[in-house]
């Protein structure tokens, strides 16, 4: 990697390093992962550090996101006037559910989760902000992409990407898939069982913008012990309600 990329291209991956676990690292850390010349590593580590983008430990000295990187990535968050209306909505079912209610969306191919609401849990399943999520597992990201248009995109994408399980639940097989989207776009939501964790169970449901493509999912994860059939119906439904609020904000 380090004679292929400019020392912006150097800067960029160390900056995308950090969102990945542990989350913090020795420059010794970065340049063995990122194959970078440890030299260029602490220089270009001493000049984020000088603007607060990234900040070392005292202790052991290692690297995480500083506070100048949290300014400029809530600013995502917020480049929509309505997302504290749309927070709101999401506030208001975990509390009328009593579950753990997220809300994502797709952007340039990548889906995204922009938050979670911690309100009312009773076992905590939950994200972090800017989590990436897999196309193939789990209510977000097989809901979004069941509705992703142009459908021959959607099989290009499909066809191309690695499926990676977590569970034996797992979708990896790419025919599978284009039919489990084919029954999630006929049903209007999504069934996540065990797919991404073992004991717990995921309902998405699609989030349209104004002209009626794919903006994002709202989904509600939960122990599977504690789910009966008629509370995914009515988890359903809410869910749904809420995903028509939701879509009057967006645009």
């Amino acid at each position: 990697m380090d004679n292929k990329l400019t020392a912006i291209g150097k800067t960029i991956e160390i900056l995308k390093a950090f969102a990945k676990e542990p989350y913090s690292f020795s420059a010794q850390e970065l340049s063995h992962i990122l194959n970078i010349n440890r030299t260029t590593v602490h220089r270009i580590l001493n000049e984020l550090e000088q603007e607060m983008l990234v900040v070392q430990n005292n202790l052991d000295k290692k690297y995480t996101i500083g506070p100048s990187m949290y300014h400029i990535g809530s600013k995502y968050l917020y480049r929509n006037n309505n997302f504290l209306e749309i927070r709101t909505i999401v506030d208001n079912i975990a509390v009328e559910t009593k579950q753990n209610i997220g809300y994502t969306v797709i952007e340039n191919d990548k889906i995204i989760n922009l938050y979670e609401s911690e309100i009312a849990m009773s076992v905590r399943i939950t994200y972090q902000y800017g989590s990436y999520f897999p196309i193939n597992r789990g209510a977000y990201g097989k809901t979004i992409m069941a509705f992703y248009k142009p459908k021959e995109k959607l099989e290009e994408i499909v066809r191309s990407s690695r499926l990676e399980g977590t569970t034996p639940n797992s979708i990896t097989n790419p025919e599978e898939l284009l039919m489990e989207y084919k029954k999630i776009r006929e049903q209007g939501y999504t069934i996540s069982d065990e797919e991404n964790l073992l004991g717990a169970l995921g309902i998405g449901v699609p989030i349209f913008n104004t002209d009626g493509n794919i903006h994002g999912c709202i989904a509600l994860a939960a122990a599977k012990s504690m789910i009966t059939e008629k509370s995914i119906m009515l988890y359903i439904s809410t869910l749904k309600k809420g995903a028509r609020e939701i879509s009057k904000y967006i645009v």
